[in-house]
């Protein structure tokens, strides 16, 4: 497993990806026996790499495969939710969490987790200081403290929940939250010439079957 999330010698495989995935996660989140035999088993990844290599289907994947309820708190389903009042956002996650516990197994999905997580941008020269409200509804940042609490709070082998992030623009979010709020990361490369190769002996043969009926 990757110790040092971002900080990878060389591009996993295909091969390994699904391995890694399905030891860590599909294994301890839909069996009972092996997440207690296995108590030091991970609740919280980070799927980084280029779009279009996969990432949110394998967190389908894994909610498919484990019989999981998926909760999408991304930054897109998010917005202008929950947005009356200063705390909402709070609210929101805490009533994820509650609904996750107690109907587990569970997986918590946030995509473009770099806006939940944003890094420190550079200010050029001249340019004024624009500071994000953390309360603004439109902010997915808003979320990110109740995400830190409710983590430390409630993932662990009694509530049976995974949280999976995913994002393209790992540069864009902050280094040491990520480290903090996931304990692994994965990498997806685009697809290698052998797993491109069945990918489009699958679709061609799935196309012709398909012309013939």
């Amino acid at each position: 497993m990757m110790d040092n999330p971002m900080d990878q010698p060389r591009p996993p495989s295909m091969a390994l990806i699904r391995q890694l995935i399905t030891e860590y996660i599909i294994f301890p989140l839909g069996s009972d026996l092996i997440r207690k035999r296995h108590p030091e088993h991970t609740m919280s990844f980070l799927f980084y790499g280029p779009a279009g290599t996969g990432k949110t289907q394998i967190v389908r994947a894994v909610a498919t495969e484990t019989r999981s309820i998926l909760y999408d708190i991304s930054p897109m389903v998010i917005k202008d939710c929950f947005n009356a009042e200063k705390k909402d956002g709070e609210k929101m996650v805490a009533m994820v969490m509650v609904a996750a516990k107690k109907y587990g197994p569970s997986v918590i999905y946030i995509d473009e987790c770099e806006k939940v997580f944003p890094g420190k941008k550079k200010k050029k020269k001249g340019e004024k200081k624009q500071k994000k409200k953390v309360n603004d509804p439109n902010n997915p940042a808003r979320i990110k403290k109740a995400l830190m609490k409710w983590r430390a709070k409630w993932l662990n082998d009694e509530t049976n929940i995974t949280i999976i992030g995913c994002t393209s623009e790992p540069q864009e979010g902050s280094k040491k939250d990520f480290k903090k709020f996931f304990k692994h990361s994965i990498y997806f490369p685009f697809p290698d010439y052998t797993t491109r190769r069945l990918m489009w002996r699958t679709f061609i043969e799935t196309q012709a079957n398909t012309t013939l009926l």
